[in-house]
């Protein structure tokens, strides 16, 4: 793509969905460029959805084949979107994810995240911080494969090229039924008629809107929003002040999102869950929600895009109260991180490259999800 003078994020995105479509169609293989064309056309109103300007292939005539010989023989029907998530990590600006500390989330941890929190129809779930949508993607596959049915599925962004890559996989991995929405998770609704009215998830939902039943989410870990207007609605900035994260502030927006009741999952660094310059925002945790379970994740899990150590928290909302949840916690540590040092996968014994990660690596998140989903079901 760099001999092309394109702009490879675009056009990647174009042959996905030519070859989404070509394969809907029957075909196996990446057609001619007039035909990748035609078929962008044909649906033009959902590629409208995803890509910004032209709808029409970009690449070179003379560099097609080229193309066709390295892309066609890729499934797109057929896969488990690892291959995808892989892409779209790699055609995402380095510099804008390490500010923000965002970062892929391995899918083992994805699927031991939703497995857990047992998303089932008739429900809302809701990512406020949804990325490549990788957890949605996880829940619509969980509940069609669990009950027949996926639950319904909320993704919310800050950029635009996450919910293009977001909207991307809801078309292809769960025929579009998964919403995208382009805002500022963090934004909260406004106070008085001066404040303007503005877009937040509230508002995007509704007036009948009373929360979701499940949120589940790797919400960035870095970045500073002192200097955010909306930093003095939350209960948290008076704790931590001029050295607000952003990852403390979303565990504070992911409560206030939840119904009473509602289960929550939320990976975090782990200076979040053990270090001592946060225990206040633990004690607050434990205030606004019974804190069922804690996995802390091998130091090998997110490499080889970073070394961060990170935990994931369990928890069911509760009222307010005046005292932290005292009762028991489960505390898992994961061993097995189905990758070595330099982030290379390691398989199961008789395991299947080929199946999806949580099936195929060898580690031991599933053993933990389903003691965790049997303790927030209780709860």
């Amino acid at each position: 793509m760099a001999r092309s003078g394109v702009d490879e994020f675009y056009e990647i995105i174009r042959l996905i969905l030519v070859k989404y479509y070509a394969e809907l169609s029957g075909l196996q293989t990446l057609p001619s460029r007039e035909d990748c064309d035609l078929l962008l056309k044909q649906h033009a109103s959902e590629v409208a959805e995803i890509l910004d300007g032209v709808l029409s292939m970009q690449t070179p005539a003379d560099l097609f084949p080229e193309l066709q010989s390295i892309f066609g023989t890729v499934s797109i029907v057929r896969q488990d979107f690892t291959a995808l998530d892989q892409a779209f990590e790699q055609l995402t600006s380095r510099s804008y994810k390490s500010d923000k500390g965002q970062y892929f989330t391995p899918r083992h941890v994805v699927d031991m995240c939703v497995e857990a929190v047992d998303p089932k129809p008739g429900e809302t779930v809701c990512d406020p911080a949804c990325g490549s949508a990788a957890f949605l993607k996880s829940a619509h596959a969980y509940g069609m494969r669990t009950y027949g049915e996926a639950a319904s599925l909320h993704g919310f962004d800050f950029s635009h090229r996450a919910c293009q890559v977001a909207r991307t996989v809801s078309l292809v991995g769960a025929k579009g039924g998964i919403r995208i929405d382009q805002v500022d998770s963090l934004r909260l609704a406004a106070r008085t008629l001066l404040d303007g009215p503005g877009n937040t998830i509230e508002t995007l939902m509704g007036e009948k809107f009373e929360g979701f039943d499940v949120v589940v989410t790797n919400p960035p870990f870095a970045g500073d929003v002192g200097a955010e207007s909306f930093v003095s609605d939350y209960e948290l900035a008076s704790i931590y002040g001029r050295r607000l994260e952003r990852d403390v502030l979303f565990v504070e927006r992911c409560i206030r999102l939840l119904k009473d009741g509602g289960r929550l999952a939320i990976v975090l660094p782990d200076n979040k869950v053990s270090g001592r310059t946060f225990r206040d925002l633990r004690l607050w945790l434990g205030r606004h929600a019974l804190i069922k379970s804690v996995v802390s994740l091998h130091r090998y899990t997110f490499l080889p895009y970073t070394g961060q150590k990170a935990a994931v928290i369990f928890a069911v909302k509760r009222p307010p109260s005046m005292e932290a949840y005292s009762s028991e916690i489960l505390f898992f540590r994961s061993d097995k991180p189905g990758k070595t040092s330099n982030g290379s996968f390691v398989y199961r014994p008789g395991g299947d490259p080929a199946a999806p990660p949580y099936e195929a690596l060898d580690h031991d998140l599933d053993e933990a999800a389903r003691t965790i989903r049997s303790a927030l079901c209780a709860a």
